[in-house]
């Protein structure tokens, strides 16, 4: 769909939207709002803006479109945060055809995005999780150690088995 009501559907498609993420992320406060004149290239500052406002760390793209193209979508929005120079914002896209519900809309980003995301939610419930940022290991040698002192190793406790350690059965008719 093109011209005027495709972009009214847009438009409109970024008000649903931005309502919807209101209601369920700040209660209806109207923290979200749809970015005025969204859709129309460069705005203030030159470089483009994310169709909504109100949604920290994330630039968010909507699309309201049957034949979604999710990496043309993607590369918009990673477009937009370089060209308005904004640092540390997560593209993500959202997307739903015609006649769906705003809640059954897609949602598109990098997978390096999600693990992040994900892995915050799983600490949130209680979870262990790697984070590259807090391992350091430094392994340090000390001569002076007496014979007598075995080395311990302090993630013994932490260490959980993968696997039962296999049975090896000898055939007895092997030797006969």
């Amino acid at each position: 769909m093109s011209g005027k009501f495709g972009k009214r559907k847009g438009d409109g498609y970024e008000r649903e939207l931005a309502k919807y993420l209101d209601a369920r992320l700040f209660g209806g406060s109207g923290q979200i709002s749809r970015m005025p004149l969204s859709g129309g290239g460069a705005h203030l500052g030159g470089g483009g803006r994310a169709d909504l406002l109100g949604t920290p760390t994330m630039w968010v793209e909507a699309k309201r479109t049957e034949k979604f193209s999710p990496y043309a979508a993607m590369a918009q929005s990673e477009n937009g945060i370089a060209a308005s120079k904004t640092d540390g914002e997560m593209p993500v896209v959202i997307s739903r055809k015609n006649n769906m519900p705003t809640g059954d809309s897609l949602v598109v980003m990098k997978l390096s995005d999600w693990v992040n995301i994900y892995s915050e939610w799983l600490r949130s419930c209680g979870y262990e999780t790697y984070d590259e940022n807090e391992m350091q290991i430094e392994v340090t040698f000390d001569e002076s150690l007496p014979s007598d002192v075995e080395p311990q190793d302090d993630m013994t406790a932490k260490v959980v088995p993968l696997f039962k350690t296999p049975r090896i059965i000898k055939n007895d008719k092997e030797g006969a």
